[in-house]
């Protein structure tokens, strides 16, 4: 019966602790760059995956040669989602973003899961007044 019990509260605390991880962990890895931050808000069940928006204006942080041999950039862009909320995200390209053009990119936290260039008339147009302002 001790062994059942201290069972018991093990699983009891790892289940608190898992629970609090999900809740803070979101904001502890908002607008952050690493790979650590991808990873985690890719497992975690809290984080909601979200379509948010920006403007290709930013040079690359970062230019390197891929495995391949290709030509990969770095880039870190300021992006909305619909309401207006901002985040930072990082991801890499094998080309360079034309100016002036805008993203869709959908993202689980600071995971970007895809991305793709779209029209200007199709960005909600309180994002396009943010993207214009930044």
């Amino acid at each position: 019966m001790k062994i059942l019990g201290k069972l018991v509260s093990v699983i009891v605390v790892l289940a608190v602790l898992g629970g609090v991880g999900a809740v803070v962990l979101p904001n502890m890895t908002r607008n952050k760059h690493s790979e650590l931050a991808m990873a985690l808000d890719n497992v975690n069940p809290m984080v909601k995956t979200e379509t948010v928006y920006a403007s290709t204006n930013a040079k690359p942080v970062r230019h390197f040669i891929g495995g391949g041999g290709e030509d990969e950039y770095t880039y870190q862009l300021l992006t909305y989602n619909a309401e207006g909320k901002s985040r930072t995200l990082t991801f890499d390209s094998q080309w360079r973003l034309k100016p002036q053009k805008y993203l869709k990119i959908s993202t689980k936290g600071q995971n970007v899961e895809s991305w793709g260039a779209i029209a200007r008339e199709t960005v909600p147009s309180g994002v396009r007044q943010n993207l214009m302002m930044a």
